[in-house]
């Protein structure tokens, strides 16, 4: 079963999804805020209208549709991340070394 944390990041993915053209980082970070502020209850039934599931629906269901939403990359690259902060978890190029 997809923890909540995972259900959070889809319905957040499906929102950008929708309005990908038309957000800024503000109204991203505002659909996290959002997701996170829904109830269990509320985030399953948002997921399941927005899948176009019935509610309620099983876990198992749910989770094989979840599995299918794409996360769009993010400023930092990294999927479900919506900080501005940029990914510094990489080796840096010879651009980036600051050593010399």
């Amino acid at each position: 079963m997809a923890d909540r944390t995972t259900k959070e990041r889809k319905l957040v993915a499906l929102m950008v999804n929708d309005l990908e053209a038309s957000m800024g980082l503000e109204d991203l970070s505002r659909a996290e805020e959002e997701a996170t502020a829904l109830s269990d209850e509320e985030l399953d039934r948002m997921l399941a209208s927005r899948l176009d599931l019935p509610y309620p629906t099983d876990a198992e269901t749910l989770d094989s549709a979840l599995r299918h939403v794409q996360e769009p990359e993010t400023i930092s690259g990294s999927p479900g991340n919506l900080t501005a902060a940029p990914d510094m978890s990489h080796e840096p190029g010879p651009e980036e070394n600051t050593d010399g």
